[in-house]
C-alpha cells in the first residue's frame, strides 16, 4: 500500500487546527485526519491530541492476537478516550472550553479494512470512480436524509457546515464504523477544507494521476484554487501498481 499526504492552513486562515496521522506498524495501517473546530478555543489542541492518541493506542496494541470481529469495538474505545481526553482537558482551562475535532480514518489489520468517522471531514474510495464511504454529522446531512432538503440545496445551505457530532464537545460521541468488503483500488481521507469546496468530479479526476504525492498535490492546488478558505488535510492510499 502506498501513501501520500499533506495539510495545509489554506488562503484564509492565520493557523491551521487539522491534524494527520498516518502510521504502519508490521504491514497494518492507520490513517486519520482530524479537523480542529473552536476557533481560537484551542482546536488545533483537539486535532492533535485526537491523532496522537490514536497513534499511541494503535502502536501499543498487538494485532495479530485479534479476529477480525474484534477490530470494531478496538475502534469505539479508543475514539471513546481521545473524546473523554479532550472533554476533561477543555474544562480544565477556560481558553480551550468548547475546543473540538472531527475524527475521521481507516485502519488495515491482517486483510482487513475499517473505515470510521466522527464529524464531517469524509473516506472516499476509488475504483475509477470516487465513491463516500461515509455520513455526515451535520445538522444539513440530518435534512438531506429526512427528505427535508435535496442534495443541491444542501450544497448551499446556511448550515450546511453545523455539527451534531465531534470529539470533545460531549461527553458522549457518535462513532460510524464500517468494513470494506470490496476490492478497490484506493483511498481518499480528507477534511472539508477539500470537499467542501471542490466537485466530486475534479477530485476523481486527480485520480488519474499514477503517483499518490502528485495527487495531494492536485488535490490541494484544486483547494486553493477554489478559494484556499479552509485548512486543508489529504491521505491518499493506493495499492501497489493499482491506480
Amino acid at each position: 500500500m502506498k501513501a501520500g499526504y499533506l495539510t495545509h492552513v489554506g488562503l484564509r486562515r492565520k493557523t491551521n487546527q487539522d491534524c494527520i496521522c498516518y502510521i504502519k506498524k508490521d504491514g497494518d495501517i492507520l490513517a486519520i485526519v482530524c479537523d480542529g473546530i473552536g476557533g481560537g478555543l484551542a482546536g488545533d489542541v483537539a486535532s492533535k491530541m485526537a491523532c496522537m492518541h490514536m497513534k499511541d493506542y494503535f502502536l501499543q496494541t498487538n494485532f495479530k492476537q485479534m479476529s477480525p470481529s474484534q477490530i470494531p469495538a478496538w475502534i469505539e474505545h479508543g475514539i471513546k478516550e481521545a473524546n473523554d481526553l479532550i472533554f476533561i482537558q477543555s474544562k480544565k482551562a477556560p481558553e480551550m472550553d468548547g475546543m473540538g475535532t472531527t475524527m475521521t480514518g481507516i485502519i488495515m489489520v491482517n486483510g482487513n479494512t475499517f473505515v470510521f468517522n466522527v464529524g464531517d471531514s469524509r473516506v472516499y474510495s476509488y475504483q475509477n470512480q470516487l465513491k463516500r464511504l461515509t455520513t455526515d454529522h451535520t445538522f444539513v446531512e440530518t435534512l438531506v436524509r429526512n427528505g427535508e432538503i435535496s442534495e443541491e440545496e444542501a450544497l448551499v445551505h446556511p448550515m450546511r457546515n453545523t455539527l451534531v457530532n465531534a470529539l470533545g464537545i460531549w461527553d458522549k460521541v457518535q462513532i460510524d464504523i464500517v468494513q470494506v468488503q470490496e476490492d478497490v483500488k484506493g483511498y481518499l481521507i480528507c477534511s472539508d477544507g477539500l470537499h467542501g469546496y471542490v466537485e466530486e468530479a475534479k477530485m476523481t479526476e486527480a485520480f488519474m494521476q499514477k503517483d499518490v504525492d502528485k495527487i495531494c498535490n492536485d488535490l490541494l492546488q484544486l483547494s486553493l484554487e477554489a478559494g484556499g478558505y479552509d485548512n486543508v488535510s489529504i491521505i491518499v492510499l493506493a495499492q501497489e501498481d493499482r491506480l
